[in-house]
């Protein structure tokens, strides 16, 4: 009984640890998913390029930057399987800082960016 116990505790400590690396829950761009392709930096805003390689369509219905809600502007409602989309992040940015942008989707799931160091 005692090793029953043991060997359940263990095998949740190890699926704990998985998750935790892994992290499945949070976006970044696998084959066939939705991701931000590049981003470009002009004074005042920063574009992003946002492909779509899912077999559905897509729409980002909030943009987080540095954890803070920010405004956009999207060149499309929706972005359909196999099409691209620009977001436009209305920010004042500043050179040599770092970003971490977070694109959320209508169905709740988020897509990360990070620029690391704006130029």
């Amino acid at each position: 009984m005692k090793a029953a116990i043991v060997v359940v505790a263990l095998v949740l400590v190890v699926v704990a640890v998985a998750l935790a690396l892994l992290r499945p829950w949070q976006g970044g761009k696998a084959a066939g998913e939705l991701g931000v392709e590049h981003a470009t930096l002009v004074p005042g805003r920063i574009v992003l390029v946002l492909a779509n390689g899912s077999e559905g369509r897509a729409r980002v219905a909030q943009v987080i930057l540095n954890d803070a809600f920010v405004d956009f502007h999207a060149s499309q409602r929706t972005v359909d399987p196999g099409d691209a989309e620009r977001i436009v992040i209305h920010y004042p940015w500043i050179r040599g800082e770092a970003y971490d942008i977070e694109l959320m989707t209508s169905t709740g799931r988020t897509v990360g960016y990070e620029i690391e160091e704006a130029a």
